[in-house]
C-alpha cells in the first residue's frame, strides 16, 4: 500500500498508466488539485475553497465531483502536479482558462502560504494553459487586491 500515499515520489508507477480526464469538469478538478498539492501539504483552507469553487459554478452542477476527484487523487500520487496539468489543460475550454487561472490563484492564496512550489506550479500553468504574460499578471494582481485584508502579515 506504500506506493499509494507516496505524494513525493513517483516510483513503481506502471508504465501502462496513463490519465486522461474524461471531461472539463474533471480537468478543472486535476489542475486545482495539482496545485494545492505540489507542496505536498493540502491545508483545509484550500479544500474548502475547491469545493466552495465548485459548488459556485455552474459547470459542476449535475456531475459525480466525488468520482472525478478519486480519479483525479489516484492520478496525482501516480503521476505527479505537472503531468495531471499536461493531461487536463487541453479539455478546458478557451473562455474557461482565465477563470480557472484565477480561482487557482485563489485556491493557492487560500492557505495564506504560498510556497516555492506552489508559485513554480502556477507560472507553469500559466504557460500551460497559453495564457498571455500580461492578461496572467493582471489576474494575479487582482486576485492577491481582493485578498489582501485576508491575507496574514
Amino acid at each position: 500500500m506504500e506506493g499509494v500515499f507516496n505524494t513525493t515520489g513517483r516510483t513503481n508507477i506502471p508504465d501502462s498508466y496513463t490519465y486522461t480526464p474524461q471531461n472539463e469538469q474533471e480537468a478543472w478538478i486535476a489542475i486545482m488539485h495539482a496545485c494545492v498539492a505540489v507542496d505536498d501539504d493540502v491545508a483545509d483552507e484550500e479544500l474548502d475553497e475547491m469545493a466552495q469553487t465548485m459548488a459556485d459554478r455552474a459547470l459542476f452542477e449535475g456531475h459525480d465531483i466525488m468520482a472525478y476527484s478519486r480519479n483525479v487523487f489516484y492520478a496525482h500520487v501516480q503521476l505527479g502536479s505537472k503531468l495531471l496539468i499536461d493531461n487536463s489543460v487541453d479539455l478546458i475550454s478557451e473562455e474557461n482558462r482565465p477563470t480557472l487561472f484565477a480561482h487557482t490563484i485563489q485556491l493557492v492564496l487560500s492557505d495564506s502560504v504560498v510556497s516555492e512550489k506552489e508559485e513554480e506550479l502556477i507560472r507553469y500553468l500559466s504557460s500551460a494553459l497559453d495564457m498571455d504574460e500580461k492578461e496572467a499578471h493582471e489576474i494575479v494582481r487582482d486576485v492577491l487586491n481582493s485578498n489582501k485584508d485576508k491575507m496574514h502579515p
